[in-house]
Formats: C-alpha cells, sequence, structure tokens
C-alpha cells in the first residue's frame, strides 16, 4: 500500500485527488490532502466577490467533501518538507509518504512594497472583501489599478477588474467624475499573449474609457501624498489604489538547495518531477514561471492531470491516460462583455518561440458561460 499526499487544496491539488480517487477506486493505497484552510476557494471568482457580485461563502466549499470519494483530508499549516525523509511536518507532526504533490500555489505578501497599507486587491477572500468596502465609499475620483511585480496569479485579472469598475461606476452613476487608469509592465494590454489578444483587450479598454499607462514598474506607495511610484520615477496620483500584491512561491522548505534564486522548485518541465526526488511532484503557480508558464489555475489543472496520470501508472503497472496539454484559456469578465483568450504553450516548453495565442470569442454570452463554469466545477470536484 502507498500513501499519495498532495499538499495544498487549490485547483491542481483538488484535481489531482479526484482523479486519484477514481483510479484508485478499490485498491488500498490511501490518498492524503493536505491544506491550511477547511475551504477550497473558486479563486476566478474573488473580483465578483469584491463587487457585490458573490458572498464568500457562494464561492468556497469545504475540502471535507472530498472524504465521500475516499480522500483523506486533513487541516493543516506545511511547515517542512524533509524530501531525504519522505515526510513532511505539519501541524507539529511528522507524516510520511511514498509519492508527494506539492501543489502550495503563490502567497500574497503585501509588506515586500512599501506603503501597500494603502492599496486594496482581491487576490484573497479577506482582501476581496475589503475592497468591496473601499468601493462602496467611492464617491468619484481617480481610481489606479497597478501591478506589483511580473509574477501574479491569474494575469488577466487586472484587465478584468478595470473593465469591471467601468461596468460597475455606470451603474451607479459616478462614471462621469471617475477616471481609471491601468498601470502595468506590460507595453500593451496583455502583449505577452500576442497581438490578436492585446488588440481585442486594447480595444475593450479604450471603449471603456480606460487609461492604460504602460512600461509602469512600481517601485512603492506614497500613503500620504497619494502615489503609486515608479522605478523609471513616474508618479501616479490615486483616489483609490486597487493594487496586485507581491507574490512568492509557497516552498515550505522544499527541495533544499534544489531552488532557484527567486525560491522556486526546480523540476523536470517534461514530468514536473523534482530534481530533488522523482517521487516528488511539483505543479501550479509555486512552479510555473520558472519553466515559463503562467501563473493560471487552468495550467495547474492540466498539470494535475497529468501528474495523477504518471502516479496511477506507477501504482497500476499499466495505465494510459491524458498527455500534459500546455494551453491556457480563460473567461476575461469585463462587466458587460467578456472574451475568450488561448494560448498554447508548446513552443514555449520546447524553447522553440514564442505561444501560439488567440481569441475563440467575445460576447456578452460568454459571460455567462464564466458564470456557469463556477457551478460545474463544484459539482465535478466538490460535490
Amino acid at each position: 500500500m502507498a500513501r499519495i499526499m498532495i499538499l495544498g487544496g487549490g485547483s491542481g491539488g483538488l484535481v489531482v485527488a479526484n482523479k486519484l480517487a477514481r483510479g484508485l477506486r478499490g485498491t488500498s493505497h490511501e490518498i492524503l490532502l493536505v491544506d491550511r484552510s477547511p475551504y477550497h476557494y473558486f479563486m476566478p471568482s474573488f473580483p465578483w466577490v469584491a463587487l457585490g457580485f458573490k458572498e464568500p461563502e457562494q464561492v468556497r466549499r469545504p475540502l471535507k467533501n472530498l472524504e465521500k470519494k475516499g480522500v483523506r483530508v486533513l487541516q493543516g499549516e506545511v511547515r517542512e518538507i524533509r524530501i531525504p525523509e519522505k515526510r513532511v511536518r505539519v501541524n507539529g507532526e511528522d507524516l510520511s509518504y511514498d509519492l508527494l504533490v506539492v501543489s502550495l500555489g503563490a502567497e500574497v505578501k503585501p509588506d515586500l512594497m512599501p506603503g501597500f497599507e494603502a492599496a486594496y486587491h482581491p487576490w484573497t477572500i479577506e482582501g476581496a472583501l475589503r475592497m468591496r468596502e473601499a468601493i462602496q465609499r467611492f464617491e468619484g475620483g481617480r481610481i489606479v489599478i497597478g501591478v506589483s511585480g511580473p509574477y501574479y496569479r491569474c494575469p488577466p485579472a487586472p484587465y478584468e477588474i478595470a473593465g469591471q469598475l467601468d461596468f460597475a461606476l455606470r451603474a451607479r452613476r459616478l462614471r462621469d467624475k471617475s477616471e481609471i487608469v491601468l498601470a502595468h509592465p506590460h507595453p500593451q494590454p496583455l502583449s505577452a499573449m500576442g497581438p490578436a489578444i492585446s488588440g481585442v483587450i486594447t480595444e475593450i479598454l479604450a471603449a471603456k474609457g480606460v487609461r492604460f499607462e504602460g512600461n509602469f514598474h512600481a517601485r512603492a506607495i506614497d500613503p500620504e501624498r497619494r502615489l503609486l511610484l515608479g522605478q523609471d520615477g513616474r508618479e501616479i496620483p490615486f483616489d483609490l489604489l486597487i493594487m496586485v500584491p507581491p507574490h512568492r512561491p509557497s516552498v515550505a522548505g522544499m527541495c533544499p538547495g534544489l531552488l532557484t534564486p527567486a525560491s522556486f522548485p526546480l523540476v523536470d518541465p517534461k514530468t514536473f518531477r523534482c530534481l530533488a526526488d522523482p517521487d516528488v511532484f511539483a505543479i501550479g503557480d509555486m512552479v510555473n514561471p520558472a519553466i515559463n508558464l503562467p501563473a493560471a489555475g487552468v495550467v495547474a489543472h492540466f498539470q494535475a492531470e497529468f501528474v495523477a496520470n504518471q502516479i496511477l501508472a506507477e501504482l497500476k503497472g499499466a495505465y494510459i491516460g491524458e498527455s500534459f496539454t500546455p494551453v491556457a484559456m480563460c473567461i476575461m469578465d469585463f462587466g458587460d462583455d467578456a472574451v475568450l483568450p488561448m494560448c498554447d504553450f508548446t513552443r514555449i516548453l520546447d524553447l522553440s518561440g514564442p505561444p501560439s495565442c488567440g481569441v475563440l470569442g467575445r460576447s456578452k454570452a460568454i459571460r455567462l458561460t464564466k458564470m456557469l463554469f463556477e457551478s460545474i466545477w463544484f459539482a465535478t470536484y466538490l460535490s
């Protein structure tokens, strides 16, 4: 009997747990999932919580629901991963494993940016509720949406927030006395995803009157003068600042001596096995920027399917499942408009060129699909 331990109950961990539960049903193998939270949160809906469209209980489900599928769930903080001993320290207890999947995601670190206490953000559920209160108090002025650095969860989110704020301010009849500025390190909106996607997003922002401030690398926030400060000396005044907080990978002491300078675990990009031990897999936001993949839930999802396949093949002796699909797609909700972009990162992983990206569709109906997807996600993985 093998114990497969999964660290993290986000998108990647949840998909691995479900696939293993189906594939190992009726066997004596144990599946144990560890997460600090009792809930799985559907993070793409956090901006909707910030704008009052959703409540926290609508975007979460108890991880304990997995136990009906045969997955043991332990709530606790992962303190240390001791790979040579095949043990993980959780809640002061050492837990052994035979195979380990680490999907701890990225953590927000607002304290890494000076003056961040003056900003709001929806990158955590607590942050989303705080941002909602700030928006409720807003009576007009300049809203600035900034980005603290290139590494953060869900790269399209700042653009969605800009569009949703435009929609919300129109509903409150505040748009005529408000300005929205989006300051981003990219030279053009989503330019890393190619001209087709960038062109559509640029068109949408222009139609909504959102001013894009490109090549803006934020350095700090001056709370007293209410300024967002750039590394090149630019200063952007704000009445309300929504800022993507600094992110760092959640490695919990993983792979000592085998981390990149930015603390990403080193993995084989073809298998996602940790170089320190092939019995350890690392997927999702905690590793993807180091292998040139975006920090996005959809990528973690496909990695999770692939990693679960490898584990099932190893334990069952013969198993064929899905190969890794290096594709990312997400519905970008702009309030009264929506876009479905898609990127294929095959050439990125092969080091043969840029990703191949395009727009699959744009319509209000696509926004309804995003709402439906949240329900499908919960029904599939946590019913």
